[in-house]
């Protein structure tokens, strides 16, 4: 008895003092999200941007019109470029819808690659088109149905409220 007595003694000795470890914090428990600097150059990730892009339109399964699309950019000329090609006797207003989408899934992709860049809003697509010249061309066949070259400091000419509900009424 007297045995199991001091075995028991000795393993809530063992169990107590195990307990009063310090408590281990790990430093990405508090990532450090920082801009930045306001004056350092741009460095979009095209490839990534490009997956984001083709990920989000396809994720949509709306855009079953489209046959391929690319997003691609030049971080030294400050160039983005979005091309599509699109089957035959697509409205109008499924054109604007892929490109108004496209807008917003570059300036998403964009923003998280760098926070410096803001993200769009119900009232505007953010200030991507401040900092790159962005081009987005829709062709069908040899023939541009949709082509917008939007030079930097102009306005991304898209509604941004602009929906398939708008589409389909």
């Amino acid at each position: 008895m007297r045995k199991l007595f001091i075995v028991s003694l000795a393993l809530m000795i063992i169990m107590l003092s195990t307990g009063c470890k310090e408590k281990y914090v790990s430093p990405l428990e508090k990532p450090d999200m920082n801009k930045a600097a306001p004056d350092a150059a741009y460095n979009l990730d095209f490839d990534q941007l490009n997956n984001d892009v083709l990920d989000t339109l396809q994720d949509k399964e709306i855009y079953g019109f489209v046959k391929d699309m690319e997003v691609s950019g030049d971080n030294g000329s400050m160039e983005i470029n979005f091309n599509a090609e699109i089957e035959e006797n697509v409205s109008d207003e499924a054109t604007e819808l892929l490109l108004t989408d496209a807008a917003k899934a570059i300036i998403d992709g964009a923003s998280t690659q760098d926070f410096r860049i803001e993200g769009y809003t119900n009232e505007s697509f953010g200030n991507l088109s401040d900092i790159y010249n962005i081009n987005f061309t829709v062709k069908c066949g040899d023939a541009t149905v949709k082509e917008y070259h939007i030079k930097k400091g102009e306005s991304i000419p898209f509604d941004p409220t602009y929906t398939i509900e708008n589409v389909i009424g």
